[in-house]
This record gives C-alpha cells, structure tokens and sequence, in this order.
C-alpha cells in the first residue's frame, strides 16, 4: 500500500509524516454536510500522522512516498476482526465443559473476546514497539 506524506519532524533514523485522509473520505456523501460519523470518530481534521522509517534522508517539509507492506497489513486485520471472534467461541467452548449454565457461557466467551483486545494492546505497545510499519520509499519532486 502506497500513499503520499509530508515529514513534519525527523528523529535519527525515523521520520513523523502527515498524509492526508482521502481514501475513506472520497465519495462520502456526507462530506458536504460537515462529515460521517467515521469522521467524528477520528477527529475532524483529516490529516494522520505517523512514524515511518526514513531510509532515503527526507528532510522536515519534503513530500515523500511512503508504503506500508500488504501482508503485515491483513495480519493486523487478521489480529483485530477474526482473532476476537475465535477467542470468543473458544472462552464459550471452554466454559461449556465446565457448566452447563448459559451465563457461565457467556461470561466464558466475553472473558475469551476482552482477552483477545488486552493481548493485542500488549503487543502492539510492549513486545513490538520498535518495528516501524511505514517506510519512506521516495523523495518526491
């Protein structure tokens, strides 16, 4: 996946870049109106922000290319959508051998859901937060 950014800061090897929202927001029918309710969510400014390996020595100001790797992109998909819902059948699967009470059921496939959400948030903040997922490819004219 690529896109275009600008560098708003540089820090050693790693670079803060800014690019604009436009493919969620293209064809909204609400974008006249002020925006959607994913707008709202996400701040009513447009522009995102993230860091991004700078192995082409941008500088603060210069337009870039920037690209994120397909695959590591559908595992993060994979991490958010299917694993909570794996985890819930399996906490539901579990609790079944257990008890035959439903609200133990469905307390085992909450706990398995909720889970998945605190094991993630773990990873993505403690075991893994020295890999950057965005990479300056080009320096744009």
């Amino acid at each position: 996946m690529q896109t275009k950014a600008t560098v708003i800061s540089v820090d050693g090897k790693f670079a803060i870049v800014e690019t604009e929202r436009t493919s969620a927001c293209e064809g909204c029918h609400k974008a006249t109106d002020g925006g959607c309710s994913v707008c709202s969510m996400m701040g009513s400014d447009k522009k995102l922000s993230a860091r991004a390996l700078n192995t082409v020595g941008a500088k603060v100001g210069d337009r870039v290319a920037v690209e994120s790797h397909t695959a590591r992109m559908l595992w993060y998909a994979v991490l958010v959508f299917l694993l909570p819902l794996f985890l819930a059948l399996a906490g539901w699967g579990i609790a079944t051998v257990f008890t035959d009470q439903l609200l133990w059921h469905v307390c085992g496939g909450a706990i398995g859901f909720l889970g998945c959400f605190v094991g993630v948030f773990l990873y993505s903040k403690y075991l893994d937060r020295n890999r950057c997922d965005i990479e300056i490819t080009e320096i744009l004219e």
